[in-house]
């Protein structure tokens, strides 16, 4: 019973949020071009008109992003071509593109359902719904950031590493690189696992150094033949507007603010401003560590601070047009780790808490993509103003489309934690 719930949860969870089709933006123009050389023409460059987010050097124009969101997507590339559904970039629907949405679900949309699926396995079916409907995870789930990818990666290579044999250290280190191939940021959550393998049996750390050469040599072979070095990362040659500040600091991040940290958790698309459940999974996390799990709980609460505080250090801690905080996705499978043990402890107060989450990240998840970088919160100006989903295509209006994204992530919640809160009945006497 428990993996036909986890199962429901998981289709509601992808229902709720993979329907979504967003407007197309930088995050796509970037990447899908790279798929789109890769794929036709076995080429690393992309092409020069690019408005923002690309690097130039020697005099040709590349993706600015890690490859492996590229590299992912060529699959359901190969299939659109195929169905004669493939286009390129100028003849997309900037309002919300079926080629578009088939790539980013190939890309982001498959390793999304896992990161939920193993956030379940963790810490139950509760846990998961929240995360995939209830968080920063939810609006980036249909999209070409590479955020969520790279956190489940982490997720899974931290959870082979729990128990590392030779074989399981090597796949940790494996994917662990994966990791940081599609978002570069995911080498502080390798590092973290490095030191769980360490920590946990020493003789294997050789194993998972083992395990990550493969994608360390992919990320080199393509820096090298890309950007002249095979230590040069595409930051570094950044084209304008972003390239002095990027070249400022560490790759633009230099010492947090208490400002860069208000706004990450309490601005206007702050982390929990959307999200206030996530204030109980960290004090899960404690609750875990006092119930023996300290590595767990400590690598936990170690990336999720890292994350935190280096995207408050960061010169654009919501990177543009985005839905918030985006930089620290990658840690939130790990800090929702500690929603378990606030689901069992406090399962109503968590449940309600869960569900304003999933409101307002449903808020958000409808109408970031529509709002305007700097504004404060969604003026409101009818149903234009929300997004599309894949219901328009047969049919429906945004607001329907709308209403069944909303049901769908409530209805995993009910799913999820219906064993925990349902009235408990009394004996018989």
């Amino acid at each position: 019973m428990g993996l036909t719930r986890q199962a429901v949860v998981l289709v509601l969870v992808g229902l709720a949020t993979l329907t979504v089709v967003h407007v197309s933006g930088p995050q796509d123009w970037t990447r899908i071009e790279l798929t789109r050389s890769l794929a036709l023409r076995g080429s690393l460059q992309v092409p020069a008109n690019l408005p923002i987010d690309k690097s130039i050097y020697g005099g040709h124009t590349y993706a600015d992003k890690a490859p492996g969101m590229s590299v992912l997507a060529i699959p359901a590339f190969e299939v659109e071509r195929a169905l004669g559904v493939a286009k390129p970039r100028a003849k997309w629907d900037d309002e919300g593109d079926l080629s578009v949405w088939g790539l980013r679900l190939g890309a982001g949309g498959i390793l999304f359902l896992l990161t939920v699926w193993l956030v379940m396995q963790v810490a139950g079916a509760a846990a998961g719904a929240t995360f995939g409907a209830g968080t920063l995870a939810s609006p980036l789930a249909a999209t070409m950031f590479a955020h969520v990818a790279a956190g489940g990666l982490g997720l899974a290579a931290f959870l082979l590493a729990r128990r590392p044999t030779a074989r399981r250290a090597a796949a940790a280190g494996f994917v662990g690189g994966c990791a940081v191939l599609v978002d570069y940021p995911a080498v502080v959550i390798v590092a973290a696992v490095a030191i769980v393998v360490a920590l946990r049996a020493p003789r294997r750390l050789g194993w998972f150094v083992l395990g990550g050469l493969p994608p360390l040599a992919a990320l080199l072979a393509y820096n090298a033949a890309a950007f002249g070095s095979p230590f040069h990362l595409s930051y570094r040659y950044e084209a304008p507007p972003f390239s002095e500040r990027q070249r400022h600091g560490f790759f633009g991040i230099g010492v947090p603010s208490l400002h860069g940290l208000k706004e990450v958790l309490i601005g206007d698309r702050g982390l929990l401003l959307f999200s206030p459940v996530l204030v109980l999974a960290a004090v899960g996390l404690w609750l875990l560590w006092r119930e023996g799990q300290r590595l767990e709980a400590g690598v936990a609460a170690a990336i999720t601070a890292v994350f935190v505080f280096s995207d408050a250090g960061y010169f654009l801690p919501y990177g543009g047009a985005s839905p918030g905080p985006r930089f620290l996705v990658p840690a939130l499978p790990f800090l929702v780790l500690g929603l378990g043990p606030a689901f069992r402890r406090w399962p109503r107060t968590t449940t309600t808490l869960a569900a304003i989450s999933i409101v307002l990240t449903t808020a958000d998840l409808l109408t970031y993509a529509l709002r305007n970088p700097n504004d404060t919160w969604y003026p409101g100006h009818g149903e234009s103003d929300l997004a599309k989903t894949v219901w328009v295509w047969l049919g429906m209006n945004r607001n329907d489309g709308a209403a069944i994204v909303l049901l769908c992530s409530l209805a995993a919640l009910a799913v999820a934690t219906w064993p925990l809160v349902r009235p408990r009945q009394r004996p018989v006497a």
